[in-house]
């Protein structure tokens, strides 16, 4: 299928900001800005998603190395002004100063925190409104994922989870105190994931390295699985791909394998689609009753995967332009008539809104790259969601889709 971009004005945004476009697809759709925060940087480094909820807009920014300028800023999701914002101390500040935040009660008191991991090494929790910090807890390096809040261990009540960049996996709960960790050494690029993995009742953790293994901690901490499956792994996502009992894991290397591993850790398919694969989006995206996979990769392309079987059903180019890496596209409904569509942000700047069937709808665009995945958010409370996009200069831009 063809790229499809029709350039039909240019924004005057400033300097700064970068050139932007509104797109539009064959039927006429747009995919325009709502607003773009004021969180510029003098760098093209920032690679963390933002998180929604309670009416802002989280921000993980990085900045110029030992500047001022990192922090997690919350934004006003109306309009994009900074309610607040919490520095990372001038000696920690550098790429990946914030990891990509989560929104989550992890302490049982009806409140809602902000969670992130940072350079000054420490998973810390925000009070939402204020951003004062109310928790922090020591890691032995930065992290890069998102924490999780869930309830994994036996013990009562919800743990926080984090794995830092040393492959340390901390599960601890409410009140700071380690209930159990895990040294994997080695760097955790994917997310990790809380689910009954083996349809055994019981929760279990999955965690993948850039050394290639992916494992399974039981509740307790005990390893139950270990697979390699070749290739630093960068991105990972979990579903039940095959519609039985059990709940597979799916990630993808550097050097491009996607790879299925069911509960037991044993190799389902393998797929190749060039260097850095990427993975997230496992959904019934065509009310077929079988799961879809969408994978990118550095040839620009989306793929549209039979998520039981690895076979590629289609694959769409959304970018001709020679890119470090394409981010993982999200499902969402943008439209608001009940259906989902694929929103994709490239690494050449572009945000593009796709159907199921693959037709490009419409596509805005920047001169600014991305690195991470948009987040899928209903703003507005008209029904369908917004894309915010975190574009390499710190801005985030809240775009919507019109037909």
């Amino acid at each position: 299928m063809r790229l499809v971009t029709v350039a039909v004005g240019v924004l005057l945004l400033g300097s700064l900001l970068g050139v932007a476009y509104l797109g539009v697809g064959d039927g006429g759709a747009e995919l325009s800005e709502e607003w773009v925060s004021d969180t510029e940087r003098n760098v093209r480094a920032n690679h963390h998603s933002v998180a929604v909820a309670d009416g802002r807009v989280y921000a993980p920014v990085s900045a110029e190395s030992r500047s001022t300028g990192c922090a997690l800023v919350a934004l006003d999701a109306s309009d994009g002004s900074t309610d607040w914002s919490y520095g990372v101390a001038a000696a920690n500040c550098t790429i990946h100063a914030v990891a990509d935040p989560t929104v989550a009660d992890y302490d049982a008191d009806e409140t809602n925190e902000v969670l992130a991991a940072t350079t000054e090494n420490e998973l810390a929790a925000f009070v939402p409104e204020t951003g004062e910090k109310e928790f922090a807890k020591e890691l032995t390096k930065y992290g890069y994922t998102k924490p999780l809040v869930a309830d994994l261990a036996p013990a009562e009540g919800r743990e926080l989870i984090v794995a830092d960049s040393g492959g340390v996996v901390f599960v601890v709960d409410s009140a700071g105190e380690t209930v159990w960790s895990h040294d994997l050494d080695a760097f955790v690029w994917a997310q990790p994931a809380v689910a009954d993995f083996d349809a055994d009742g019981d929760p279990e953790l999955v965690v993948a390295g850039d050394d290639g293994n992916v494992t399974l901690f039981d509740a307790d901490g005990a390893v139950e699985w270990q697979r390699n499956v070749g290739g630093s792994i960068t991105w990972g996502t979990t579903g039940d791909i095959d519609n039985d009992a059990a709940r597979e894991t799916v990630v993808a290397t550097s050097r491009g394998d996607v790879v299925a591993l069911d509960g037991s850790g044993s190799e389902e398919w393998r797929l190749n689609v060039g260097r850095f694969a990427a993975v997230e989006a496992v959904a019934d995206t065509d009310d077929d009753g079988r799961q879809e996979l969408y994978v990118t990769a550095r040839d620009g392309a989306l793929r549209r995967v039979d998520a039981a079987t690895g076979e590629v059903v289609w694959a769409t180019d959304l970018t001709a332009e020679s890119v470090q890496m394409m981010p993982p596209p999200v499902v969402g409904d943008v439209d608001g008539d009940g259906d989902p569509e694929l929103v994709v942000a490239g690494n050449d700047g572009t945000v593009s809104v796709v159907s199921p069937e693959g037709e490009v709808r419409a596509t805005y665009s920047r001169d600014v790259p991305v690195f991470a995945r948009p987040t899928l958010a209903d703003l507005d409370g008209d029904g369908d969601d917004e894309a915010l996009v975190m574009y390499a200069d710190g801005r985030v831009v809240a775009l919507d889709y019109d037909e």
